[in-house]
């Protein structure tokens, strides 16, 4: 399982995942992002991963966790700089997103 971690600007934090690359790539497309259809194809025989993730940064900032170890040690560094501050909302986002899909027991 992939765990994305999407923090646009003014916005909430988003956390979602996705169960492997293909499906990874699958729901970046359905986000409707321009400028990457022309060479959506060609990335995708070679590493829909890196095509999602680059889709998913011309977004804005984001975290992508190639799997749920990655995503549950990265909530449980507490002096991550990324959760500074109001950086706590994506770290609540990511939790969330943790304990829904069972990876993090809820205390």
């Amino acid at each position: 399982m992939i765990f994305i971690l999407q923090m646009p600007p003014g916005a909430a934090p988003l956390a979602w995942f996705a169960f492997d690359a293909a499906d990874l790539l699958r729901k970046v497309a359905a986000l409707d992002l321009q400028g990457l259809r022309d060479t959506q194809a060609r990335l995708a025989l070679e590493d829909p991963q890196a095509l999602a993730e680059a889709a998913l940064r011309a977004r804005g900032p984001c975290r992508v966790f190639a799997d749920e170890s990655a995503a549950l040690a990265a909530f449980e560094r507490q002096h991550d700089p990324a959760w500074q501050g109001e950086g706590w909302r994506a770290r609540w986002a990511l939790r969330d997103q943790l304990v829904a899909t069972e990876v993090l027991a809820e205390d």
